[in-house]
């Protein structure tokens, strides 16, 4: 083995142990494979957005795609945590949840959770 091909293995490696961090990241295409209905060499996955904590990759097959986070890791945490996005949630009661920049986490908005809730009389109001 010529030091050449030593050093692609050895990079290659690195690259398959990273995970979300860095080249074709299989770890990201296991989680996404769990919601599609796709063989593993059909998936295609993409970094769609990165944050100071996390980063999103957009992972899909025949039309479709799921969206997979990757928080990275801080101090005594040696691993990245990976786990499907979760979807938008419904707006309700005239307000919408709010979408956390840093964690990309949909978060409930304070001025809603304190918003006392409509009137039922709004609901049999004719025209």
């Amino acid at each position: 083995m010529t030091a050449f091909s030593k050093s692609l293995w050895v990079g290659a490696a690195l690259v398959a142990l990273s995970g979300c961090a860095g080249g074709e990241p299989g770890a990201v295409l296991s989680v996404g494979a769990r919601n599609l209905r796709c063989q593993r060499a059909e998936l295609e996955t993409a970094l769609h957005r990165e944050s100071a904590s996390v980063r999103e990759f957009d992972v899909g097959c025949d039309f479709m795609y799921t969206r997979v986070l990757c928080e990275k890791a801080h101090g005594a945490q040696s691993t990245e945590q990976r786990h499907p996005a979760r979807p938008q949630p419904p707006c309700f009661g005239g307000g919408c949840f709010k979408e956390n920049p840093v964690t990309f986490e949909w978060e409930l908005d304070n001025t809603l959770a304190s918003a006392e809730p409509p009137s039922a009389d709004v609901l049999f109001q004719s025209p």
